[in-house]
């Protein structure tokens, strides 16, 4: 498989900031950034100066809207914004992996969380519980917005021997984040073959084999075998699988006052979603909204207004 890798050389940080923003909405496992020194002459008292590249990776078949769509939103930042034009790459496999770990930096998340890659250190977060990955092909590094609050939330949520059902897994962060949360058994499931293997590996690497199964399926998987009810739900995917999982009966498979998070979500996604929760008897909800991303959070309980919680 290919990959494009495109860059845009910007020259503040407020401007390296949007830009990530944007390539972490249409990018694949979100922006990275490498600062750049430019040497000046030396004269009365010049230095060093500095800017910031900030980099995404598409599948090199993306899809022509994906990236019209990018194209134009960078071009209306860089009318407000010093930003270089845009430079794309194609990438193989493996070249992809180096240039994406070599910029990729550990990532502390909430109070109790970090992820970093299996060859970086743990010291500036000694006190935390740390989640070693290797995305590979599957993503899920906790970069992106969706993934972020997900693992906010269950740091909320989780209680000691929670049993945990993690659909769409991915890479396995959320359900290698929920078994270190204290969770007592964790199922993943993902159609992705390639997933499947990514998690798997994951998992064994975070030495958890015997908390967390992985295994290839979705609701069918739930359905096949015997009974499963859940403590907790997880599900970062995009809204209409979202949407399809709960009307065939995701809820279902959550015990009483127990709590789903699903995640990946857009604004309009939401008007049929949180009405099809409440009827399936997830009667609290809370909605947390990270620019244009959309988290659920719910738990059987008293009947309430969900109430909107804006991204720090």
């Amino acid at each position: 498989m290919k990959w494009l890798e495109i860059s845009v050389q910007v020259q503040s940080e407020q401007a390296a900031q949007l830009v990530g923003e944007l390539f972490d909405r249409w990018g694949e496992g979100g922006a990275v950034y490498e600062q750049v020194y430019h040497d000046r002459p030396q004269q009365a008292g010049n230095a060093a100066s500095q800017s910031t590249v900030v980099k995404a990776y598409l599948p090199a078949d993306t899809g022509p809207h994906r990236l019209e769509t990018l194209e134009r939103e960078l071009r209306g930042l860089a009318e407000s914004y010093p930003c270089a034009l845009a430079q794309t790459r194609v990438l193989e496999d493996k070249d992809w992996a180096t240039a994406w770990r070599s910029h990729f930096q550990p990532q502390l998340i909430g109070e109790r969380l970090l992820i970093k890659l299996p060859d970086q250190s743990c010291s500036q977060g000694a006190d935390r519980l740390c989640i070693d990955l290797e995305p590979g092909m599957a993503f899920g590094t906790g970069l992106h917005e969706t993934t972020r609050r997900c693992l906010l939330c269950l740091e909320e949520l989780i209680r000691p021997g929670d049993h945990v059902l993690d659909m769409g897994t991915g890479s396995g962060i959320l359900a290698i984040a929920a078994a270190r949360l204290g969770a007592g058994r964790v199922l993943s499931l993902d159609n992705d073959p390639v997933a499947v293997s990514v998690a798997q590996e994951n998992v064994s690497l975070n030495g958890l084999r015997q908390v967390i199964e992985v295994a290839q399926g979705s609701l069918d998987f739930l359905s096949s075998g015997e009974a499963l009810h859940f403590d907790g739900i997880l599900v970062n995917i995009i809204s209409e699988v979202i949407l399809e999982m709960v009307q065939g009966g995701l809820v279902s498979f959550l015990k009483p006052m127990g709590w789903l998070v699903a995640s990946g979500i857009l604004a309009p996604g939401t008007r049929q979603l949180i009405p099809l929760l409440r009827e399936q008897g997830l009667e609290r909800v809370e909605v947390h909204q990270d620019n244009e991303w959309i988290t659920l959070c719910g738990v059987r309980g008293t009947l309430e207004e969900p109430s909107i919680v804006h991204g720090a």
